[in-house]
């Protein structure tokens, strides 16, 4: 899904409701699609969309596919 600079704003007008003391929100975006978020949770859930949605928008700027990266490593032998 492309996300929008309204899908942003709708992300982080949530995370301020959230914080502020709603105990759920709704954000809607611009393919019709809702979801509900509540508590600490859904506060983290949002928090890492807008992070994903400020990186897309970034990209989508640039020109440029965000790339990530997954390391897994274990201690000891």
């Amino acid at each position: 899904m492309a996300y929008t600079q309204s899908d942003l704003e709708k992300v982080e007008r949530a995370i301020i409701d959230l914080a502020a003391g709603e105990r759920v929100v709704e954000v809607q975006f611009g393919s019709g699609e809702s979801t509900r978020y509540d508590g600490s949770v859904g506060l983290m859930q949002l928090v890492n969309l807008r992070d994903r949605i400020r990186g897309e928008i970034a990209a989508s700027q640039n020109g440029k596919r965000m790339r990530g990266y997954r390391l897994n490593h274990r201690r000891g032998l």
